[in-house]
């Protein structure tokens, strides 16, 4: 609790806190040679005089790497046009192909926001189509050509608004009960769902901790991938539907440990089956009962 409510007022006065071991893995980070294409020469800069005094973190003397997998670089050329246009409120018109191979061309659109997928280790560019009123998530992988399109204010805000509105109509809620003997590991789960906007509502009667989540409905699959990590600490307490993808999840995983245990049954003998036949085999196979 006092860790929660201390953070949530640092959140609030725009305060961010880091630790030595953040601040030696960003000094290391910096060295990398993806740092300067990723971060202006003035950004660079700036990051280099405030971690002057700090200790690089070296991973060699904990780390020995062996083999490994060919690295890509997280880096997109198209990065920092598209943040630039999104920075000035500027749109831009597209030339990209589609999923069935065609080429869609000069298509304008609202950029808004970029995001990178961890899992398909791809950044993705979010904008929002005037034409049909939707909003839009494209690879940059795809994007073979961009050019920003100047805006009057009064349009760039239109779009703003109108992005805003469709988003919070994607957008649901999930209450997640924190089952009390695993109160102290609050901070844990609420660390679990970070990237979310949360309420934490202490009920003290049950001395239970109540997390109402806000989510992008795309996102409930991620959710639940965390509730199922999280196991035993945490319940679902409003939302029927997930309720019942869970249940469904766990059910499906109990019978594939049954039949593990069924097959894992020893053979019987032919006096053990003698003695203690088994009842309703003849009827199964006959239809009649033989007894």
């Amino acid at each position: 609790m006092f860790n929660y409510q201390m953070m949530t007022r640092l959140n609030e006065t725009g305060l961010f806190t880091w630790t030595s071991q953040e601040r030696a893995w960003l000094r290391m980070m910096l060295n990398h040679p993806a740092a300067p294409e990723a971060l202006s020469p003035d950004t660079l800069h700036k990051l280099h005089d405030m971690l002057d005094g700090e200790q690089e973190m070296d991973l060699r003397d904990y780390l020995t790497e062996k083999a490994k997998s060919e690295e890509n670089s997280v880096f997109h050329p198209l990065l920092k046009p598209l943040r630039q246009i999104i920075l000035q409120h500027q749109g831009f018109r597209l030339t990209g192909r589609v999923r069935n191979g065609r080429i869609s061309s000069d298509q304008f659109g609202f950029p808004y926001k970029l995001e990178y997928s961890m899992v398909k280790k791809e950044w993705y560019v979010l904008w929002y189509a005037p034409l049909y009123s939707k909003l839009m998530s494209t690879k940059l992988h795809s994007i073979t050509a961009v050019e920003a399109q100047l805006l009057q204010p009064e349009a760039a805000s239109e779009y703003a608004d109108k992005i805003a509105i469709l988003t919070e109509k994607r957008k649901t809620t999930v209450t997640i009960e924190v089952l009390p003997e695993f109160n102290q590991e609050l901070s844990r789960i609420l660390y679990a769902f970070s990237c979310f906007e949360k309420q934490v509502e202490y009920v003290e009667a049950e001395q239970t901790y109540r997390i109402e989540l806000t989510i992008p409905r795309n996102e409930v699959d991620y959710v639940l991938s965390k509730m199922r990590f999280l196991g035993k600490r945490v319940r679902i307490a409003d939302n029927a539907a997930l309720r019942e993808r869970m249940s469904e999840t766990a059910a499906k995983v109990l019978a594939r440990y049954t039949e593990s245990e069924s097959e894992a049954q020893p053979e019987r003998t032919y006096e053990e089956v003698r003695n203690h036949p088994v009842e309703g085999s003849f009827t199964k196979a006959d239809g009649v009962d033989s007894a």
